[in-house]
């Protein structure tokens, strides 16, 4: 008895894999960024940051659908897309506060030309224009006396005209003046608010015979209680330290000396103290 051929063994093969599609470039996400970052580099310039908003804003309009795609998982570059609008956004507020800025300094200066116009119309021969007054020499404060300059009460309690010893022996590494070392010591009384560093909220001037000034600031030599090792004060706070200048030595004698904040904006907060 014969029996039908058999129909071959049909293999099957592993069932077909469905891995999610590959991530697409990100394109968008560059582009966001490196726009974000050329705009906040040029917005704190004033007229070019004009073309820095155009960029950041085309930086904004390119990260959100680029940051859109990216949380869907169709294309890649997350980081990038979120550094772009980082960017573009700081940048474009950084415009808005650089232009302002510069907007209100034109009108300053504008407003300063305006009254030097209406100044120089003023007829010297109208009775109605009021007449100069002479200016006023300084008030000297005498050595001992407290006067007000910026956030503090100061005295100045001596001032060693020759100090060239004194400071050779304060430091070892101390060198000869160009001139001749002048010392003024202070006490000074914090007068504000929150809190105060004397040594460098204050500076001492000495103004020559030769018409020169002569600043602590140009001065590097280490004093026995020198003003930047001056403490921080606290409202009421009190310390006594010396500032040094190096004068020119023909320039001392009939020159004076002031006091005045470091950061000044100008010749009427600086207050004039004898030497003697």
């Amino acid at each position: 008895m014969s029996y039908p051929p058999q129909a071959p063994h049909q293999q099957y093969g592993p069932p077909p894999s469905y891995a999610p599609p590959p991530k697409q470039g990100a394109g968008l996400a560059i582009a966001s960024m490196v726009l974000g970052i050329i705009a906040l580099l040029l917005s704190w310039i004033p007229i070019i940051n004009n073309v820095a908003a155009v960029i950041a804003l085309v930086g904004l309009g390119l990260g959100i659908p680029a940051l859109l795609r990216a949380r869907r998982g169709t294309h890649s570059g997350t980081g990038m897309a979120i550094t772009g609008l980082v960017t573009s956004v700081i940048a474009i507020v950084l415009v808005i506060l650089t232009q302002l800025l510069f907007v209100e300094a034109i009108e300053e200066v504008e407003k300063s030309i305006n009254e030097g116009i209406e100044q120089s119309e003023l007829d010297p021969a109208d009775p109605t224009a009021e007449a100069e007054e002479p200016v006023a020499a300084p008030e000297v404060v005498p050595l001992g006396a407290p006067a007000q300059v910026g956030d503090y009460e100061v005295i100045v309690d001596a001032v060693e005209l020759d100090a060239n010893a004194t400071v050779a022996a304060a430091n070892d590494f101390n060198e000869p003046p160009a001139g001749q070392y002048v010392i003024t010591q202070l006490t000074v009384t914090y007068t504000g608010t929150d809190e105060g560093m004397p040594g460098w909220d204050l500076t001492a001037v000495f103004h020559g015979t030769d018409n020169r000034q002569y600043s602590d600031t140009e001065c590097s030599a280490v004093l026995p209680d020198d003003a930047m090792d001056a403490p921080t004060l606290n409202p009421g706070g009190v310390d006594t330290f010396q500032f040094c200048m190096d004068v020119a030595p023909t320039a001392i004698p009939g020159g004076q000396l002031t006091i005045e904040p470091t950061v000044s904006f100008g010749s009427d907060e600086r207050v004039a103290f004898a030497i003697q």
